[in-house]
C-alpha cells in the first residue's frame, strides 16, 4: 500500500480539488467528527458516571449523569442526519459536474484515440469515474472518520484515565493497524486483476451486442456466450484467489485480536486489584478496549473497500492528463463568415509517424475554388477519404498547410471549424433514437419546415411518411431499423440541414441501390447550390455532373478535369470508367 502512495496521493489531491471546494461537503466533515467525539468521548463517559455514582449510592450525581448522556444522545441524533443531508446537497453539484467535465474530455479526445479502445471500456471507465470519486467521499466521511476516531479518542482517553494502560493500548492498536494494512497491500494484486478483468470482459459484451447482426449471420451465439462463461470463469477464479489470501488473514487478524483483548482486559485487572484504577475508570477502559477492536476491524473491511474504489478512479486520470495531438490555440482566429475556398498546400501526412515509406501525402497541393464541385476518386488506400479527416482536422497535417479563405485550420477552434462543414462519411452515423433527432442533431434549433425540407432535399421524407411514428421512428442502435440506402438518406438530410458553406460526402452514396442513387445524383444540383463540396465517390456516375474530378493514385493527383475531359484523355478515369459500365452490363 505505501509503495502505492502516489496513486492515493493523486486521488485524493483530485477529490480535494473538486469536492472540498464545496462548502457543505467541508462542513459536513465538521460535523461528522463532532458527532464522532460526542459518540467515542462524550457518550461512554457518561454511561461510566452513572456507574460510578450508582455504586456510592449518589442518586443525585446519576441523574446528572443521565441528564448528559440525554443531552449528547439528542446531539448525535441532530449532527448525523444534518450531515448526510448537507454532504448530499454538495456532493451532487460536484458530481454532475465531474461527469459533464470527465465525458467531455473523453469525447474531445484524438479520434484514433477513440478508435484504439473499445467502447465498452471507456464507458465502464467513465461511470467508475464518477460513482466511485463520490463514494470515496461518502466512505471517508461516514465510514473511515468513524473508524479513526472510533480508535484514536478511545485512546487518548484512555491515556488520560492511566497512562500506562494508554501506552499499551496504543502499543497494541499500532500492530493491529500494520498488520491490517499490511493484508490489504497483500491482496491488492488480486484486487487490480478483478478490476481489469472487470473492464475488459464489459468491453467484449458491448462489443459483441454492437456487432449482434454480425455474431447471428455467422451462427456464432454459442461461441460468444461460451466466450463470456470462459471471460467469468476468470474474473471467478481470481475472486476465489482473492477471497481465499482474505480468509487466511482473517484468521491471523481474529487471533492478534484475542491477545490484545486479554492482555489488556488482564492489566485492568491487575491495576484496580493494586488501587490504580476506580470502578469507573476500570469501566470506561473496559468500553473503549471493545471500541478500540470494533474499530480497528471495521477498518479492514474499510480499507478494503477503500482500494477498490482508488483502483475505479485511477484509469481516469489517463482520459483527465492525456494532452491531445490535435490541440486548439489559446487564443484562436475568428472564423465566420466563410465563402468556401479550400487550399491543400504542400502537404505531407503518415498515419505511422516515424515510419518510412508510410506517407500518405508527401508534397501534395490541391486548390478548390469557393462554390466549386469537386469529385475525388481512386483505389482504396490512395489517400481520398485522408483529404476529408484532414480537412475535418480529425487528423493534422505533419508538414503544409490546410487553408480555408486564406485561414490555417490550425488556427481557429475545431468546432467553429466543423461548424462550417457539413460531413457525410462512408458509413452513416446514427443515433438509436427518432430520425428526427438523428437530423436535429446538425441544428437542434432548426424549425419543422427546415426540417421537412432537408428531408425532401435527401429524398428521404417519403419513406418516413411510411413508418408508423413518421420522423419520431426510432431508428435502433447505429440505424439498425433502416435499411442502407435510408440510413444513408437520413444523414444526407442532417447534412442538408446543417446548411454549411462546405460540403463532404465521402462515398455517401455506396449504400444506395442505383435507383436511390439517382435520385441523390438527381438531387445534388439543391444539395450542393452555393456551396464548396468534395464529393467522394468508387461509383463515377455519381461524379459525372461535377464540376472538376480529381484522380488520386499513390497520395498525389493523376489526373485533373472534368468528366468529359477526363473520358477524353483515355487515362485512368477512362480506365475506371470502362471497367465500372463493363461490370454494370455484366
Amino acid at each position: 500500500m505505501f509503495g502505492d502512495f502516489g496513486k492515493y496521493k493523486k486521488v485524493y489531491s483530485h477529490l480535494f480539488d473538486t469536492y472540498g471546494r464545496s462548502w457543505q461537503v467541508c462542513l459536513s466533515f465538521i460535523l461528522q467528527i463532532i458527532s464522532r467525539a460526542c459518540k467515542f468521548i462524550f457518550l461512554p463517559i457518561a454511561i461510566s458516571l452513572i456507574i460510578a455514582n450508582l455504586s456510592v449510592q449518589d442518586f443525585d450525581g446519576a441523574y446528572r449523569s443521565v441528564y448528559l448522556f440525554v443531552a449528547f444522545s439528542l446531539t448525535l441524533g441532530i449532527l448525523t442526519p444534518m450531515v448526510q443531508y448537507l454532504g448530499m446537497k454538495g456532493e451532487n453539484p460536484v458530481y454532475q459536474e465531474l461527469t459533464g467535465s470527465y465525458f467531455s474530455r473523453l469525447i474531445t479526445s484524438d479520434i484514433e484515440y477513440l478508435n484504439s479502445h473499445l467502447a465498452g471500456y471507456l464507458t465502464a471507465a467513465t461511470r467508475h469515474y464518477v460513482d466511485a470519486g463520490v463514494t470515496l467521499v461518502r466512505v471517508f466521511r461516514d465510514r473511515f472518520i468513524n473508524t479513526i476516531l472510533g480508535i484514536l479518542l478511545p485512546l487518548v482517553v484512555i491515556f488520560w484515565v492511566d497512562i500506562v494502560l494508554g501506552f499499551v493500548a496504543l502499543g497494541l492498536s499500532i500492530v493491529q493497524a500494520v498488520y491490517l494494512v499490511w493484508a490489504s497491500h497483500a491482496i491488492s494484486p488480486y484486487r487490480t486483476m478483478s478490476r481489469e478483468l472487470y473492464k475488459k470482459n464489459s468491453g467484449r459484451i458491448a462489443d459483441v451486442v454492437s456487432n449482434i447482426l454480425a455474431v447471428r449471420s455467422f451462427a456464432m451465439e454459442e461461441h460468444y456466450a461460451n466466450r463470456a462463461r470462459r471471460d467469468a470463469s476468470r474474473e471467478a477464479d481470481v475472486f476465489t484467489k482473492r477471497y481465499g489470501v482474505q480468509a487466511k488473514l482473517i484468521g491471523v487478524r481474529t487471533g492478534i485480536t484475542v491477545i490484545f483483548f486479554m492482555i489488556l482486559l488482564w492489566l485492568v485487572v491487575e491495576r484496580m486489584s493494586g488501587g490504580a484504577l476506580d470502578i469507573a475508570e476500570a469501566v470506561l477502559i473496559v468500553t473503549y478496549t471493545g471500541t478500540i477492536l470494533t474499530g480497528i476491524q471495521s477498518l479492514s473491511s474499510n480499507l478494503d473497500e477503500h482500494d477498490d474504489l482508488v483502483d475505479k478512479i485511477v484509469p481516469a486520470f489517463e482520459i483527465l492528463d492525456r494532452q491531445n495531438k490535435i490541440c486548439d490555440l489559446d487564443e484562436p482566429a475568428t472564423f465566420d463568415h466563410v465563402g468556401g475556398e479550400i487550399v491543400f498546400d504542400h502537404i505531407s501526412f503518415s498515419y505511422y509517424e516515424g515510419k518510412k515509406g508510410q506517407n500518405v501525402f508527401d508534397g501534395f497541393s490541391l486548390r478548390i475554388p469557393e462554390g466549386q464541385k469537386l469529385g475525388v476518386v481512386g483505389l482504396s488506400g490512395a489517400g481520398k477519404s485522408t483529404i476529408t479527416k484532414l480537412l475535418l482536422r480529425f487528423n493534422d497535417v505533419d508538414r503544409g498547410r490546410v487553408l480555408i479563405d486564406g485561414v490555417d485550420i490550425r488556427d481557429v477552434r475545431q468546432q467553429d471549424l466543423r461548424r462550417q462543414i457539413s460531413y457525410v462519411p462512408q458509413e452513416p452515423l446514427l443515433f438509436h433514437a427518432s430520425i428526427k433527432d438523428n437530423v436535429l442533431l446538425s441544428d437542434p434549433d432548426a424549425s419543422v419546415r427546415a426540417l421537412n425540407k432537408a428531408l425532401r432535399s435527401a429524398h428521404a421524407f417519403d419513406f418516413i411518411q411510411r413508418l408508423p411514428d413518421g420522423v419520431d421512428s426510432i431508428v435502433g442502435e447505429r440505424g439498425v431499423k433502416l435499411s442502407g440506402g435510408q440510413k444513408q438518406r437520413v444523414a444526407i438530410a442532417r447534412a442538408v440541414l446543417q446548411s454549411a458553406p462546405i460540403i463532404i460526402l465521402d462515398e455517401a452514396t455506396s449504400a444506395l441501390d442505383s435507383e436511390s442513387e439517382q435520385i441523390i445524383k438527381d438531387s445534388f444540383s439543391e444539395i450542393l447550390k452555393g456551396k464548396t463540396a468534395i464529393v467522394v465517390a468508387h461509383r463515377l456516375s455519381t461524379l459525372s455532373d461535377m464540376d472538376r474530378i480529381i484522380v488520386i493514385e499513390d497520395g498525389k493527383i493523376a489526373e485533373d478535369g472534368t468528366h468529359a475531359s477526363l473520358l477524353r484523355k483515355r487515362g485512368v478515369y477512362a480506365n475506371m470508367w470502362k471497367r465500372q459500365l463493363r461490370h454494370e452490363e455484366g
